[in-house]
């Protein structure tokens, strides 16, 4: 087998699997080219790497990156080349989800090359009402909407027509992920199946989760269960009656709640104690990217609290000119013990 010299990172063994997994989400891994172990390191194969995934990647480990000899792997079949166009698509545990328009062919394509794939189906709605929901119809493989999907290291049992979940925030849980520390209590307001809140709680003192779904409430106690995660209470409820419980209590506060997490600032204010870190999503237009750093302003200024912005980034393009942002502020409580 040819081996040719080609960008990569260098990393410890012991942080390979998370780079790995970090590479694979944001689509820099260079799957053309084989991983192979020198030492102590593991060299990864990369494509370009924007600033996005240099950030991540400095969060999570400790990495060189240099050109290194990687062996090439042997083409194989893909829908891009079956199909002679790219295709969007996402894929949850062994269900697709591709676009409504061109869906037969592309769902064809998938499954001759992707034999992990048993149902492909394709949404007729956008995300909506109060336990944002999606509606799909199925294209073709099995008829059913429950799979189990793995990440980071757990499995979650999810419907994707009774509860919303998205793989393309994988890259962003793993961020959150990387900067909980072992004393932290994190306070999840829209916890759903419970992509952040589980494996935040491998990583925490404690997790307090909540969602106002009742399908989502019931999978996120047993993805706990199944993934043996003890450390969590799970409420179901309007965040909005249940977070002020917990005032001052939070090291962290995750608000994924794109569409309107505005409305939920003064309990997760009240929630965070004294340089707590809030992490607040937004959908934003391409002109006012953070705009919504207004919004959080004049809630602390409200609450006789102070914010100061931590990190502020794109997490993903949602539509033409129009962005899902994450602004990470601090909390600062003048007069709090």
């Amino acid at each position: 087998m040819i081996s040719e010299f080609s960008r990569g990172v260098k990393v410890p063994k012991r942080r390979g699997e998370p780079v790995r997994r970090a590479l694979l989400t944001l689509g820099a891994l260079d799957r053309s080219r084989k991983i192979f172990s020198k030492g102590d390191y593991i060299c990864l194969p990369v494509l370009d790497l924007d600033r996005r995934a240099m950030d991540l990647l400095v969060s999570i480990s400790e990495f060189e990156v240099a050109d290194l000899p990687f062996q090439t792997e042997p083409e194989v079949a893909t829908a891009q080349g079956l199909l002679g166009f790219k295709p969007s698509f996402d894929v949850v545990g062994d269900i697709a989800i591709v676009d409504p328009e061109d869906a037969e062919k592309v769902a064809s394509a998938l499954m001759t090359v992707n034999k992990s794939i048993r149902t492909v189906i394709a949404p007729v709605s956008d995300v909506e009402g109060e336990f944002r929901t999606r509606r799909f119809w199925h294209v073709t493989g099995e008829d059913r909407t429950s799979t189990i999907h793995k990440e980071h290291g757990l499995r979650y049992k999810i419907d994707l027509q009774e509860a919303y979940f998205t793989p393309r925030l994988g890259t962003e849980r793993l961020r959150i992920i990387s900067q909980t520390k072992p004393s932290d209590v994190v306070l999840d307001m829209f916890a759903g199946v419970g992509p952040f809140a589980l494996p935040v709680a491998r990583r925490c003192q404690k997790v307090i989760a909540i969602d106002k779904n009742p399908l989502a409430v019931k999978y996120m106690r047993e993805n706990a269960l199944m993934n043996k995660i003890d450390n969590i209470e799970i409420f179901e409820g309007d965040a909005r009656d249940l977070a002020v419980r917990y005032e001052c209590t939070a090291d962290q506060v995750i608000m994924n709640l794109p569409h309107s997490a505005s409305e939920f600032l003064d309990p997760a204010i009240r929630a965070a104690k004294d340089g707590g870190i809030v992490h607040y999503y937004a959908m934003s237009p391409e002109e006012d990217l953070y705009g919504d750093l207004r919004k959080i302003e004049r809630s602390a200024e409200k609450l006789g609290a102070n914010v100061e912005l931590a990190y502020k980034g794109i997490v993903r393009s949602y539509s033409p000119r129009r962005y899902n942002v994450v602004i990470d502020f601090r909390v600062l409580k003048p007069g709090t013990p």
